[in-house]
């Protein structure tokens, strides 16, 4: 089969090769015909050698989509034919604290699709069932690409995140995972600020009609922005802040806005590290919290989600064959898109 491949450590090293298709080993896996996969930006940092996660040669990917073709003797969730999504967990331990109390997500020894095991870039895969979500039939393949990212900021969003009705987020950063956030605050009742600077301008608009009540360009409207806290929240400060980009300056910006007793989360991983004024901690009593990856508990908020609408990851995807992927990779790293999904069987 064909399948895209990072070779060896390095810049580049990357090409679509034919390996051998998987076959089921075990009673519990599934065997999928891929149907859409998204680049996501960990992607081009293994494209380029940046990320010390993988571990060559892998097929890369790890957001993806297909069909089941095959299952073993003990799958009885899921038939061939069924439409299915995957976790990019493709092993665990098992034994520590952390997969013992369900927060797998935080394991050592975490196998993920695309970087210590094989990805979704390819035309088929072998995954164990209890890694495999159904797809709901609402949802389309390539719309259902960006489950994975969903997931990710359910996590953030819904589970470590206190957001009720009437509160005021903002979201720094429309990329996927900002346009994903922002959705899910607004379907927790919250009035959601997105934040972004002159190169989202498209992203920004994007956000304005995903449902965001007001949208900034702080490298214009840093005055508006301060305006609009000041007059919804009396001067106070808004209640969450959600970090979704990698710029260590967008942190500084999101405890500058944050009231007193405020929450930020951190879903973006920084490019390098940041200062942080503990003291303004501490006096101000704010609550800082990391995510990472996503969990079962995750995936199964997040899908019904999307099938009742609630949620739209369509209007985020460009498309490509994956015979086109050097170009979707430039697309992904340039911004000209905000989620390329490759299609393995095009």
């Amino acid at each position: 089969m064909k399948a895209l491949v990072k070779l060896e450590v390095g810049e580049g090293k990357v090409s679509i090769k034919d390996v051998d298709e998987p076959q089921i080993t075990r009673e519990d896996e599934v065997k999928i015909k891929v149907k859409a996969a998204g680049i996501c930006g960990t992607d081009v940092e293994i494209l380029h050698g940046k990320d010390a996660l993988f571990r060559p040669p892998v097929i890369m990917g790890h957001e993806f989509t297909g069909e089941v073709v095959d299952v073993g003797d003990r799958v009885k969730e899921l038939k061939v034919g069924s439409r299915v999504v995957f976790e990019p967990t493709v092993g665990i331990c098992g034994d520590c604290r952390y997969c013992r109390s369900g927060r797998y997500n935080l394991c050592s020894n975490r196998l993920i699709a695309g970087f210590s095991a094989p990805g979704g870039f390819s035309e088929y895969a072998v995954r164990r069932q209890r890694y495999v979500h159904k797809l709901p039939n609402k949802v389309s393949y390539i719309a259902g690409a960006l489950c994975e990212p969903l997931a990710v900021c359910t996590h953030a969003v819904l589970e470590l995140t206190p957001i009720y009705p009437g509160d005021i987020v903002a979201v720094i950063g429309p990329g996927t995972i900002g346009l994903l956030s922002l959705q899910l605050a607004k379907a927790s009742g919250a009035c959601p600020i997105v934040i972004g600077t002159s190169k989202d301008k498209l992203r920004l608009d994007l956000a304005k009609r995903l449902g965001a009540e007001y949208v900034v360009n702080i490298d214009e409207e840093k005055e508006t922005l301060s305006g609009i806290i000041k007059d919804l929240t009396e001067g106070c400060g808004v209640d969450v802040v959600i970090g979704c980009c990698g710029a260590p300056e967008s942190f500084g910006l999101g405890i500058d806005i944050l009231r007193k007793g405020g929450h930020y989360t951190q879903i973006g991983l920084f490019t390098r590290d940041v200062s942080f004024p503990i003291d303004k901690m501490s006096y101000h009593e704010l609550t800082l919290q990391g995510s990472f990856g996503q969990k079962n508990s995750a995936w199964n908020r997040a899908l019904p989600l999307l099938e009742k609408g609630l949620v739209d990851t369509l209007p985020l995807v460009t498309s490509l064959p994956m015979s086109k992927w050097e170009e979707g990779f430039k697309m992904a790293e340039t911004k000209q898109a905000i989620k390329v999904v490759l299609e393995p069987g095009e």
